[in-house]
């Protein structure tokens, strides 16, 4: 899974070729067990093939996985973009550990209201086998920026660097790369530029960034972290948000 941080891209094109049922039932197993960012609320995560998906959200969206991932959750509930963040991109890992493309389908819009009882829809992840598009070999080769930008002041310990570096190597909607980085003692500080315009669906898109950030970092520290959002956080830089602070556990 570490691995798969540096390896992974975002796959847009398919061969495809079916996926066996074992992926599905191990992707499942996988699933029951996924760590959340906020326990506390409500998700749904719902696998369905290209012609479940495309039923629901219309063929005029280009998403050629032949596989994908609905991820639905309760909303104005503090916290749950970065957890639907989270949670996916944890699948996002696991499938390239198991040597399977993918890309979150942010541009996907469900074409009805949801059913009674149904959370609403958040986002969706295309996955599949890939076409022609290796998974990456050295941190270098994914267009990010570098760690000296993104974090915003001098570390605080030396073994936040694999971390911090985790963190940065996260996809984020059209790569703006919107994380930032404080350390202080033995926390890290996870911040958000603000968006340069007041537009909710960038907004919103950029704090699911903020819980892919995360997934990765918890990864790279073998699950040894806890999070918590501070009620009195740090000195925040002008154009920042404060999103969580960080603890290595271990």
């Amino acid at each position: 899974m570490k691995d798969a941080i540096v390896a992974r891209r975002s796959v847009r094109t398919y061969t495809g070729e079916p996926l066996r049922e074992s992926v599905f039932d191990e992707l499942a197993a996988y699933i029951a067990d996924i760590r959340l960012l906020h326990d506390n609320i409500p998700v749904d995560i719902e696998l369905c093939d290209s012609d479940e998906f495309h039923k629901k959200f219309g063929r005029s969206v280009i998403y050629r996985g032949t596989d994908f991932v609905v991820l639905r959750s309760a909303r104005n509930i503090e916290g749950f973009l970065p957890n639907v963040g989270f949670i996916g991109e944890q699948m996002i890992l696991w499938l390239t550990h198991k040597g399977i493309g993918s890309c979150w389908a942010g541009m996907a819009k469900q074409r009805e209201r949801p059913a009674r009882g149904e959370l609403p829809y958040i986002i969706a992840i295309e996955f599949g086998r890939a076409d022609n598009a290796p998974f990456r070999r050295l941190p270098e080769e994914s267009p990010r920026k570098k760690l000296h930008e993104v974090i915003l002041n001098e570390i605080s310990r030396p073994a936040f660097l694999p971390v911090l570096d985790a963190g940065r190597l996260a996809p984020s909607a059209v790569n703006l790369q919107p994380v930032r980085y404080m350390t202080r003692d033995d926390d890290i500080y996870i911040l958000r530029r603000r968006p340069p315009v007041k537009y909710r669906a960038m907004d919103e898109m950029q704090q699911i960034d903020v819980g892919a950030a995360l997934a990765n970092m918890t990864v790279m520290c073998g699950g040894a972290c806890t999070f918590e959002r501070q009620s009195e956080p740090p000195d925040v830089p002008e154009g920042y948000i404060y999103e969580y602070t960080m603890r290595l556990t271990d």
